[in-house]
């Protein structure tokens, strides 16, 4: 293929990837009123699910200070009192509660202290605080946006170069982008970050720049936590690998060095900063309750401390049969796959699946899967962008179904698993298990063939 045509091809992708961008940009912009009346249409984390509880409900839109508010989300109470007269920078984890990963906490940092440097003035009153904080968060959103715009890009590219790799159509780069997920969770949370990490580190370890992969996927882990059950595939497959071959003790020093260095360096730093920030933040995902699991199905109660029990096991279950098969880092078609397959064990076996969580999966997924497997990840990922679509409206959901002869209670009660938001979340995690065990099956298959031969 000649280079007119990839640049026409790119081209292509680049125009769609950012329309999708905008009209993300769009869906979540924060505002009065949500498109179509339909709040899980205009929800993101990164205004509704943090900025708004953390900054703007510590006061009420009258200038009272809501003390209940700031002593559930702050850890000094007397630098979010003082926040509420006078212009400063809070810091996440020292100041106040911050549930997500080092490298988002450096990015909400990043934006928020530059949106109250822009927004507020010097000294204000507590009446006033209200709405310049609102006006912040508006900048906020902006600059998170652009951050998560970037990585969307540059997981483009990347998948581009994946693409090209795999012989791959630029099609199946242009499916992930308008995937009705991709769509509704790309400015949603920091899941295509984490993604982007992912592929840029499986691209630079199948080209031999194994501490750059290594740092790379260190960095995915320092913005999610799931990656590192690849990291562990790898580095226990490297160590395997370098007991027979020297070779190997290399390519594991390197790789491992790049995979400490931005992979725990980050999570000391959160220690240091604050013990109690890092400590809330492992007991917040710990203390979780069963979102969107599959567990349901079997506890049907989402604080059953026996879903964390049952994730446990079928992920220890499904990474030993994941670390059985040995990777070949000439092939990038196989260490996809083996990628794929940690990333749905982290996600469909976990006791949280966030339905923007997708985000991680479909970018590798798009490359690899057959046509067939397409198809139903397809279906998956409708049922998972129903989640939020669903979710503030289960009362009407329910009450249409109860008008077509289904016998289901009629309330507001997404998270049950008689709720259609549930029965969606159950779909989606059924077949990308399905997905996950069809693909164990051909690696398996493959392997046996080869043995024969």
């Amino acid at each position: 293929m000649n280079e007119k045509v990839k640049a026409e091809e790119f081209a292509k992708i680049l125009i769609i990837f950012i329309a999708i961008t905008i009209l993300s940009l769009y869906l979540h912009k924060p505002q009065e009123t949500s498109i179509l009346n339909n709040p899980g249409l205009g929800y993101s984390d990164i205004v509704y699910g943090l900025y708004n509880p953390i900054f703007l409900e510590i006061v009420s839109p009258n200038g009272l200070l809501n003390y209940q508010k700031i002593s559930e989300k702050w850890f000094r109470e007397d630098i979010a009192i003082r926040f509420t007269s006078v212009r400063i920078c809070p810091i996440p984890y020292l100041d106040y509660k911050f549930e997500y990963p080092p490298i988002v906490g450096a990015l909400w940092f990043i934006s928020t202290c530059i949106s109250f440097t822009i927004t507020l003035p010097s000294s204000y009153t507590s009446v006033e605080y209200y709405n310049l904080v609102k006006k912040a968060g508006e900048i906020h959103y902006y600059i998170q946006a652009i951050f998560i715009s970037i990585a969307f890009i540059v997981s483009a590219i990347y998948m581009y170069k994946i693409g090209k790799t795999l012989n791959t159509s630029w099609v199946q780069v242009v499916l992930f982008a308008v995937l009705p997920s991709t769509v509704l969770y790309l400015i949603y949370n920091w899941d295509i970050i984490t993604a982007m990490f992912i592929l840029m580190s499986l691209y630079y370890l199948y080209n031999k720049r194994y501490f750059l992969s290594g740092l790379l996927l260190g960095l995915s882990i320092s913005t999610k936590l799931l990656p590192v059950l690849f990291a562990i595939i790898i580095v226990y497959d490297l160590m395997q690998k370098a007991v027979f071959n020297k070779e190997y003790t290399y390519v594991l020093i390197r790789f491992a060095k790049g995979l400490i260095i931005l992979g725990l360096l980050p999570y000391i730093v959160m220690i240091l900063i604050s013990y109690n920030g890092f400590t809330y933040f492992i007991q917040h995902h710990a203390q979780w309750y069963c979102e969107n699991c599959i567990y349901l199905l079997i506890t049907r109660d989402i604080w059953n401390p026996y879903n964390r029990s049952l994730s446990m096991i079928f992920i220890l279950l499904a990474s030993l049969i994941t670390v059985m098969i040995s990777l070949q880092y000439d092939n990038l078609r196989k260490l996809c796959t083996v990628s794929l397959i940690s990333l749905i064990t982290a996600t469909a076996l976990n006791y949280v699946f966030s339905p923007q969580m997708i985000l991680m999966l479909t970018p590798i997924a798009v490359l690899v899967l057959s046509l067939r497997q397409l198809l139903f990840l397809i279906i998956a990922d409708i049922a998972n962008f129903g989640i939020m679509a669903l979710f503030f409206k289960d009362f009407e959901a329910r009450l249409w179904l109860s008008q077509h002869g289904l016998r289901v209670s009629v309330n507001q009660s997404p998270w049950t698993i008689d709720s259609p938001v549930q029965i969606l979340a159950t779909v989606r995690n059924v077949i990308l298990i399905l997905i996950m065990f069809d693909l164990m099956y051909t690696i398996f298959k493959d392997i046996n063939d080869q043995l024969k031969h």
